[in-house]
C-alpha cells in the first residue's frame, strides 16, 4: 500500500504525542524536523510500517530511552489465549464450516494489536469472542480461496500478532486436515518489534509442533519484500496461496500481485474509509482482486 497523506499525519502526531512530556523545548523542535524531513524524503511506494520501524529507533537514539519491551505483555496474551484454546477448538469445530470458522476466530484475534491501538483491552477481546463477533467472510473470496485450496501444493500463513497466534494454530490446523497435499509453512517475524509474533511465541504457543515455522528476518510490523531474508522472499514467490494476517501485512504487500488472502479487522480510521466499514469490522480481501476494496 502507497504511503498516503492519513498515514504521514498518523506518525507525526505519535512522535509528538511520544515528546509531549518532555521538557526541552528546542530539543523537540529538532526532533520533529527530522520526522518532517523523512516524510519529505520518503519514496511513493514506500509503506508507513516500514518507516515506523525506523522512527522507533530514531526516537530511542535521539532521546536515549530504550526500544520498548513488549515481551511481559506478549507471555500475558499468549497465555490468555492458550487457557482458551480448549474452548475455542470445541467451538470451531462443532460449527456447520470449520474452516470459515477457524478463520473468522483468527481475524478476532487481529484485535491484539498495541502498534494499531493505544490500548488493547482483555475484556472487549474477550467479549468479541463470547458474542461471536464475526462479519461474515465474503462469500465469492471465500468461494475462490477453497477452490484455490484444492488444487494448491503449497500455503504460507503470515503471523501477526501474539495472542492472536493460539487462533492461528487452530485455523492451520483445520487446513492440514481438509487439505493433506498442501505444505503449509508459517511465517513469524525476524526480529521482536512491538507485539508481533516471533519464534518464540511460536514455540510458546505449540505452533512449531505441528508446522514448520520460519523467521522472516525483519523488525518491520509487516512483511516487506525488500526488507525479509531470502527463505521468507523464496517461500512467498513460489507459493499457490499466502493468508495475510492484519493490518501491516495488508500495508506492505498490498500491490506485490501474489496470489494473498489479506485476513483483519480495520482498526483505524484510514482502513475504516478505505473499506468503507465499521471499526473493528473484518476483512477478507484478495490482492489480485483490487475491485473489493478502494484506496481512493
Amino acid at each position: 500500500m502507497r504511503l498516503n497523506p492519513y498515514c504521514m499525519c498518523c506518525q507525526i502526531n505519535k512522535q509528538e504525542e511520544n515528546i509531549r512530556s518532555f521538557e526541552d523545548e528546542e530539543k523537540k523542535i529538532i526532533y520533529m524536523k527530522k520526522i518532517l524531513r523523512r516524510f519529505a524524503d520518503a519514496e511513493p511506494d514506500e509503506s508507513a510500517p516500514a518507516i515506523s520501524l525506523e522512527f522507533k529507533h530514531l526516537f530511542s537514539e535521539f532521546w536515549g530511552q530504550p526500544l520498548e519491551d513488549y515481551t511481559e505483555i506478549k507471555k500475558d496474551f499468549n497465555l490468555l489465549m492458550l487457557n482458551l484454546e480448549e474452548k475455542l477448538r470445541r467451538m470451531i469445530r462443532s460449527s456447520g464450516d470449520p474452516l470459515e470458522s477457524a478463520l473468522l476466530h483468527a481475524r478476532i484475534g487481529n484485535y491484539i494489536d498495541f502498534a494499531a491501538l493505544s490500548h488493547v483491552d482483555k475484556e472487549q477481546m474477550l467479549s468479541m469472542i463470547e458474542s461471536e463477533n464475526k462479519d461474515p467472510l465474503d462469500k465469492e473470496e471465500y468461494a475462490h480461496f477453497r477452490s484455490d485450496m484444492a488444487s494448491a501444493q503449497s500455503l504460507v500463513y503470515l503471523l501477526d500478532n501474539c495472542g492472536e497466534i493460539v487462533i492461528d494454530k487452530l485455523a492451520i490446523e483445520i487446513l492440514k486436515e481438509l487439505y493433506p497435499q498442501v505444505e503449509i509453512t508459517a511465517v513469524v517475524r525476524g526480529l521482536p518489534i512491538v507485539n508481533d509474533a516471533t519464534m518464540e511465541d511460536a514455540e510458546m504457543c505449540g505452533l512449531t509442533d505441528i508446522v514448520h515455522v520460519a523467521g522472516n528476518g525483519s523488525g518491520i510490523c509487516g512483511t516487506a519484500l525488500n526488507d525479509i531474508n531470502t527463505e521468507t522472499l523464496s517461500l512467498l514467490n513460489n507459493a499457490d496461496v499466502i493468508i495475510a494476517k492484519g493490518q501491516g501485512n495488508f500495508e506492505t504487500l498490498n500491490g506485490c500481485g501474489l496470489n494473498i488472502y489479506y485476513l483483519f479487522l480495520c482498526k483505524c480510521d484510514w482502513f475504516v474509509k478505505m473499506f468503507q466499514s465499521e471499526l473493528f469490522q473484518g476483512m477478507f480481501v484478495n490482492e489480485r482482486r483490487p475491485r473489493l476494496f478502494s484506496s481512493d
